[in-house]
């Protein structure tokens, strides 16, 4: 059973993406065992190789991608918190 759950995290697919330049964060949802759903991100660099030509993607950043991370992380929490429905807020807030 643990494999088949590691097996759908890797076919799942984020519910939105925000890019700007090489820098995304990937939003996903996701769901606690007792049933509450939530969103979260993470945050990637794409990037190509000059030598090799090879693409891909790293979770590591430069300096240089310091502007466009915070605004990667600005528009993705937007995003999230424009998912929340009032109910969403209500339970937050008796929590």
């Amino acid at each position: 059973m643990e494999t088949k759950k590691k097996e759908s995290k890797k076919t799942q697919k984020p519910v939105h993406t925000v890019r700007r330049g090489a820098i995304a964060a990937s939003i996903w949802k996701r769901q606690s065992m007792n049933g509450y759903c939530y969103f979260e991100y993470s945050l990637s660099r794409s990037y190509k190789s000059q030598s090799s030509g090879k693409e891909g993607y790293s979770s590591n950043f430069f300096d240089r991608n310091a502007a466009q991370v915070i605004e990667v992380i600005k528009e993705a929490s937007a995003w999230i918190e424009e998912q929340s429905s009032p109910a969403d807020e209500t339970e937050k807030e008796a929590a």
